[in-house]
């Protein structure tokens, strides 16, 4: 997938639309295909490939996968296709539009947005939730102390991601206008360029990219999202798959359950496997973790939280009708699996 472009943003409303406008495009453009004659339908869980694509450290995914849970659940009848290296929920979205992808766990922002645009994405269980793991991060001479100290300064964020939310959750409660900085959209993996090149005040960005960027610059945290938003991810899969295949999504995330009570008997092992995958250090895995707790069950206060992201999307027009969060949550299967 091409990156997001850096750019400089006048309008809260264009701040989230533009960096998605490749998502919209894609999707619009997956909805004016000609339909497709219509086939026999297949029998029930009948699928022989599943499909996911997600982060090495949504941890509980992973360890279902590489310590195989998923394969104990679906024995050998089914083919995994498992991409543990997404690049960011928009392109995740994309990808199940083109039908590529049956399984993603993402922020709730692309999960909207796509949802807006016409493609039948379904939660079926949340993730994580942190506050703690998501936050601003400030160049060594920037003097920036608060949020009110990002006046005029060059602020770097991910386009189309929950820390694009948290950017502006933060702008709005400290009244500052979006023109009253310098936002560049690039990717977290870039900012740490950036900043060794003297070339950002400061970032909205997460862990572990806090960490890098702190260690390797002389950077220092501010402050994270308590009190200005709670971060939620979720998994969602293709409606179509989850219509024809619903005993598969059980398995599937029984598999996950499984996996996660695994890690925390073996938790060491879990870092050491993460850092790996990653080429990261092992204390930056511990950290991630620790700074998110993975939670599956759709309660309240998780459908609450994608209403919130919603509501807010509607606000700065990049969404033009206010779904309901609960009409495209699945709760029936993390229900049973839980029970």
């Amino acid at each position: 997938m091409r990156g997001i472009k850096t750019m400089k943003k006048k309008s809260q409303a264009l701040a989230l639309r533009r960096p998605l406008g490749a998502l919209v495009l894609a999707m619009s453009s997956l909805l004016l295909l000609p339909a497709c004659s219509k086939k026999e339908a297949a029998p029930l869980n009948s699928a022989k490939v599943i499909r996911y694509i997600g982060y090495v450290n949504y941890y509980p995914i992973f360890i279902a996968d590489v310590k195989g849970f998923f394969r104990e659940e679906f024995g050998d009848a089914v083919t995994f296709e498992f991409n543990h290296r997404m690049n960011g929920g928009a392109a995740a979205m994309e990808a199940m539009a083109a039908g590529e992808v049956d399984f993603a766990a993402l922020g709730d922002m692309p999960i909207v947005q796509a949802r807006a645009n016409g493609l039948d994405v379904r939660v079926i269980s949340s993730l994580f939730s942190s506050t703690a793991g998501y936050g601003l991060v400030a160049a060594k001479n920037s003097n920036i102390h608060s949020i009110q100290d990002l006046r005029g300064k060059k602020v770097a964020v991910m386009g189309a991601s929950v820390q694009n939310k948290l950017l502006l959750k933060y702008l709005e409660k400290e009244q500052i206008p979006l023109d009253a900085l310098d936002i560049l959209y690039m990717k977290s993996r870039d900012q740490l360029a950036a900043f060794v090149g003297n070339n950002l005040d400061a970032a909205v960005t997460a862990v572990p990219y806090t960490q890098n960027i702190i260690e390797k610059t002389g950077a220092y945290e501010v402050l994270d999202a308590s009190g200005y938003d709670t971060i939620h991810t979720y998994i969602a899969a293709r409606g179509a798959f989850l219509e024809q295949n619903p005993e598969y999504v059980e398995k599937f995330l029984r598999a996950i359950i499984k996996a996660n009570a695994w890690i925390s008997a073996h938790y060491d092992e879990t870092m050491q496997l993460a850092a790996e995958a990653e080429g990261n250090k092992i204390e930056y895995e511990d950290i991630y973790y620790k700074t998110r707790t993975f939670d599956f069950g759709l309660t309240d206060d998780k459908l609450d939280g994608l209403q919130d992201t919603i509501d807010y999307l509607l606000k700065q027009e990049t969404i033009t009708e206010r779904l309901d969060a609960r009409s495209f949550s699945e709760k029936r299967f993390i229900a049973k699996v839980t029970q």
